[in-house]
C-alpha cells in the first residue's frame, strides 16, 4: 500500500492522495529534480500483474504525452521502477472536476457554452493526431481557479486505426455518456466525443444526467430514447445546439470538435452581451420537447444553415407576377372609380382670339410662321391644363387617360411577398448487439 511521504524511482516524493479512479489513484507529489508540485497516478496493486491493464496505462501516457494543448493536462513522465509498478507524472491542476462543480447545482448558458468550447479545443487537438478520447464526462475535466479547463485521463483512448486494448464484447467508457452508435458495436470516432460533450452539456444545464439506472439499461437509453427536454429558462439557441451535439446518428452532428468550439464561442459572446437572453423561468413554464429538435433532418456538411432557398430565377418570376397583379389592381380601380374615361371625348369648339387665332393671316408672305407660344398657351402649359378641356376634366399624367380631379392630389401602390420553405425528417437507428 502506497502511503505518504514515499520517495517515488527516488525522485517524486508523495505528499496526499487527491483522487482515485477504477484501477489507478492520484496523489499530491513533489518533484524533487526540478522543485515543482505534480500529480502522480499510481496503477493499483491489484491490477500491477494484468497485461491489459498495464498497457492501457502505458497508452494513456503515451497519448497525452503527445499532445501539447491549454485544455488538455499535460504529461511530464512515465516509469516503472519495479514490474507492474507503473507511474504518470502528470501537472498538478490546482482546481475541482466539472463533477465536483456540478454537485452543487446546475450552470447557466453562459458558463457552460465557455466549458464546452474549451472542451472542444481540446478534443480538436487530440482528433488532429487520429486520438479518440472515449471517456468524457465531467470527472475526466478539470477546471482552474482561473476558469481554464483541462482534459484528463486518456486511459481508455485509442488511435484511429489500432488494434483496441480490449477485448471484443467489453465495452470501455462510462455508460452515462457513451454515443449511441458505440452501443450498437462501433468503435465510435471523433463523433462519439462530440455526443458524450454534448450530454456533458446537457448535465451543465438540467443539473443531472438524462437517464439513470442500470449500466446496461442507461447505454440502450442513450441508444434507443430521445432526451427529455431541457429546463425552459435554457435559451432556444442553446437548446438547438445541445440537440445537435447528441444526435443519435452521427452524421446529423457537427463535422468537427472544431467547429463545435466556434460555435460555442459564438453562443457565448451572445449571451454575454445579451444578444441571446435567458428565458425567465416560472411555474408551469412549458418545456421544448427534444423529440422535436432531434428529429431534425441532418444538415449537409455543403450547407449548414438548415434553410431551403429559393432559386434566383423563381424568385424573379414570382415577384414579377405580384408587381403585374398590383398594377392590374389599381388600373382597375381606377377605372372603376371613373366610368367616363374610359370612352373617348370629342374636344370642345375653342373660340381663339383674333390676335392668336392664324398666325399666317398677319405674317408677311413668304415668311414662316412663328414658333413661340403666345401668353395664353404659356398659362395653360404652367397651369397644367390642356386647352379645350373643363379645369375638373384633364388628361391623366400617367396613363394617358381623362380623370377627375384627386382631392389628395397623388396616388400610391405597393407589391410585397415572400417565400419559404422548411423540411423535416426523423430517424430511427437500428438495433444491435452491444459491444466495442
Amino acid at each position: 500500500m502506497t502511503v505518504a511521504s514515499t520517495l517515488l524511482d527516488d525522485r517524486y516524493l508523495l505528499d496526499e492522495e487527491i483522487g482515485a479512479g477504477g484501477f489507478c489513484e492520484v496523489w499530491r507529489a513533489t518533484d524533487s529534480v526540478l522543485t515543482r508540485p505534480v500529480a502522480v497516478k499510481l496503477l493499483h496493486a491489484a491490477y500491477a500483474h494484468q497485461p491489459e491493464a498495464q498497457a492501457r496505462f502505458k497508452a494513456e501516457a503515451r497519448h497525452a504525452g503527445a499532445l501539447s494543448h491549454e485544455n488538455i493536462a499535460r504529461v511530464y513522465d512515465y516509469g516503472e521502477p519495479e514490474p507492474g509498478q507503473a507511474y504518470l507524472v502528470m501537472e498538478l491542476i490546482e482546481g475541482p472536476c466539472l463533477a465536483s462543480v456540478l454537485a452543487d447545482g446546475p450552470l447557466d448558458a453562459t458558463r457552460t457554452m465557455d466549458i464546452v468550447a474549451q472542451v472542444a479545443a481540446g478534443l480538436q487537438a487530440a482528433h488532429s493526431v487520429g486520438l479518440v478520447h472515449r471517456d468524457i464526462k465531467p470527472a475526466n475535466i478539470m477546471v482552474t481557479a482561473d476558469g481554464t479547463v483541462r482534459i484528463t485521463d486518456f486511459g481508455v483512448a485509442h488511435s484511429v486505426g489500432s488494434t483496441p486494448l480490449t477485448a471484443t464484447g467489453m465495452m470501455v467508457g462510462s455508460p452515462g455518456y457513451i454515443a449511441p452508435e458505440r452501443v450498437a458495436g462501433s468503435k465510435g470516432g471523433p463523433a462519439s466525443d462530440l455526443y458524450a460533450l454534448g450530454i456533458v452539456a446537457y448535465e451543465c444545464l438540467a443539473g443531472t444526467r438524462p437517464f439513470h439506472g442500470p449500466p446496461l439499461e442507461v447505454a440502450i437509453a442513450h441508444r434507443d430514447r430521445p432526451l427529455p427536454p431541457l429546463p425552459a429558462s435554457v435559451p432556444a439557441e442553446v437548446t438547438a445546439f445541445v440537440m445537435t451535439l447528441t444526435a443519435k446518428d452521427p452524421a446529423w452532428r457537427p463535422a468537427s470538435a472544431g467547429e463545435v468550439a466556434c460555435q460555442a464561442r459564438r453562443l457565448h459572446d451572445q449571451l454575454l452581451s445579451g444578444v441571446i437572453r435567458s428565458r425567465p423561468t416560472y411555474a408551469g413554464a412549458p418545456l421544448m420537447p427534444a423529440e422535436s429538435l432531434q428529429a431534425a433532418p441532418p444538415r449537409t456538411r455543403a450547407d449548414r444553415t438548415g434553410r431551403r432557398r429559393l432559386p434566383l430565377y423563381a424568385a424573379v418570376v414570382v415577384f414579377a407576377a405580384i408587381a403585374c397583379l398590383g398594377l392590374l389592381t389599381v388600373t382597375g380601380l381606377a377605372s372603376a372609380g371613373n366610368p367616363g374615361s374610359q370612352r373617348p371625348q370629342a374636344a370642345p369648339s375653342v373660340t381663339t382670339p383674333a390676335s392668336t387665332a392664324s398666325p399666317s393671316a398677319t405674317q408677311p408672305a413668304g415668311q414662316q410662321p412663328s414658333t413661340t407660344p403666345s401668353s395664353s398657351t404659356r398659362e395653360l402649359a404652367a397651369s397644367g391644363r390642356v386647352p379645350g378641356r373643363p379645369p375638373g376634366h384633364q388628361k391623366h399624367p400617367a396613363a394617358g387617360q381623362d380623370a377627375p380631379p384627386s382631392p389628395h392630389g397623388h396616388g400610391h401602390g405597393h407589391g410585397q411577398g415572400h417565400g419559404h420553405g422548411s423540411g423535416k425528417g426523423s430517424e430511427s437507428g437500428a438495433v444491435m448487439a452491444a459491444g466495442a
